[in-house]
């Protein structure tokens, strides 16, 4: 019989640079770096991955640990517990809330290789690896931890609330009232977050984390909200406080997207959304195409003309978008998204005004005189707080809106918009002149509880404002 409590037979090997602000840490022959700007530091974020790791396997792990003071062997324990090989167990205080224990235990910062702290009343013998390899909680209110490899984007600083490590090669989503956010970590399990960086909960991929496409969701489905992952022609909804999922099976070559807020699936030209843990197809209007869907129904449009909400059970709704002052005719109706729908009117003068049309009503959010050229192919992003469509930066909150020439927009993050004016990039505002962004500058992904998430060398951040 297998004894639950013995480690994995593949170690990780944890090796801490000279200078102790990296550390190598590989796992599954898997190398990943981390860094700190404190020694302290520096080991949190090694562990962390040791002890995600043992979570993800459900069995404690065998960690082969070296710095410049020797070598040690630790066993951490899917509870996030870390003991000497062999030796007793103590809590491992590595940033986060401990899973599974009543009580944190503090471990002194320096001294001999064994020291005596309290657990659950009682004294035990913990392992210190080197100088603060169990490092304090940082004080409340005082950042975490610093993001070196990359530039701050402007309105916040490099120091970091916290700093979480990410599965490569996947993207995280913020929700968009920044209350929560997801990401799929080194182990290869969703985790859902609030802004203090610590889980709501957790739970294990039905699948590869390398499967999944464009990374985990914060959708509307339905009347309700979920967790979205797709992937492997399926598309898993999590409860929005966890759970267990609902699977619902994609055709072959489905696509899903999320322009909308909700999932909207397109295969074979026919779009559906998931309802009641299958798909429900949409009947189309004749000549109209699906743009996105909101959750419960889908926004579908032509290139002239008012676009018409359309249910599952048939149900529809026809919108017709109100002219923006000044404009003579409806020129195109071109995408929609974050409570938009973009569209340009030509003027008694041969120009043009792109229009931000509210998509429940028509009515005219914010406009401006802009060219239209390559606006079949420009990408519409937004936030809470700005929106962009092309050379046009919006507030439509504010019901401004100008065109800067030669500007695309890439993404949008409160009220700051990213882009390119001639290869360069550049931030703005509704009514600025765009700000050159020196270096490498990590766009945020959103704001949560007022910290830009962004991410830095596959490790999820969280910057502190200035």
């Amino acid at each position: 019989m297998t004894d639950p409590a013995a480690p994995h037979p593949s170690p990780v090997i944890l090796v801490v640079s000279a200078d102790e602000r990296s550390a190598e840490v590989t796992i599954e022959r898997h190398t990943r770096t981390v860094f700190g700007a404190t020694p302290k530091e520096t080991r949190n974020a090694a562990l962390d991955l040791a002890a995600d790791y043992a979570a993800h396997l459900g069995t404690p792990v065998l960690v082969n640990a070296r710095d410049s003071n020797g070598s040690w062997q630790l066993i951490v324990s899917p509870t996030g517990v870390v003991r000497a090989a062999g030796g007793t167990e103590a809590a491992l205080l590595s940033g986060r809330r401990k899973r599974g224990r009543g009580r944190t235990a503090a471990l002194a910062a320096a001294g001999a290789v064994l020291a005596l702290v309290l657990v659950a009343g009682g004294a035990v013998a913990a392992v210190r690896y080197g100088p603060a390899l169990l490092p304090e909680q940082p004080t409340d209110g005082q950042p975490a931890v610093t993001m070196e490899t990359r530039q701050a984007p402007p309105g916040f600083t490099p120091q970091a609330a916290w700093r979480r490590p990410m599965h490569e090669d996947t993207r995280p989503d913020v929700a968009s009232g920044g209350e929560r956010a997801a990401y799929i970590d080194p182990g290869g399990r969703l985790r859902v977050i609030g802004p203090d960086g610590e889980p709501e909960w957790t739970a294990d991929l039905p699948l590869a984390a390398e499967e999944v496409v464009s990374g985990p969701r914060l959708v509307r489905a339905g009347t309700g909200e979920a967790v979205a992952v797709a992937g492997g022609r399926a598309l898993w909804l999590w409860p929005p406080d966890g759970g267990t999922p609902r699977e619902v099976p994609l055709p072959e070559g489905a696509e899903v997207s999320y322009a909308g807020g909700g999932p909207l699936v397109i295969a074979g030209g026919r779009a559906s959304i998931p309802l009641d843990g299958e798909l429900a197809p949409v009947r189309k209007p004749e000549g109209t195409g699906a743009l996105l869907s909101d959750g419960r129904r889908v926004l579908t449009a032509v290139v002239r003309g008012p676009w018409i909400w359309v249910a599952p059970d048939g149900t529809t709704e026809s919108v017709e978008p109100k002219a923006p002052e000044g404009a003579e005719s409806l020129h195109e109706v071109y995408t929609a998204g974050g409570g938009f729908v973009l569209a340009a009117w030509t003027t008694s003068g041969g120009g043009h005004i792109v229009a931000f049309h509210d998509w429940s009503d028509g009515s005219v959010a914010a406009a401006t005189e802009a060219p239209v050229e390559g606006l079949d192919e420009a990408a519409l992003v937004h936030s809470r707080g700005a929106a962009a469509f092309g050379p046009v930066v919006a507030d439509p909150q504010a019901g401004s809106a100008t065109a800067l020439e030669g500007f695309r927009a890439v993404s949008a993050s409160g009220d700051t918009v990213f882009g390119e004016v001639g290869g360069v990039a550049v931030a703005t505002t509704a009514g600025a002149e765009p700000m050159e962004l020196e270096g490498d500058v990590a766009r945020p992904w959103g704001l949560l509880g007022g910290r830009a998430i962004v991410v830095a060398d596959g490790d999820l951040y969280a910057l502190v404002p200035e």
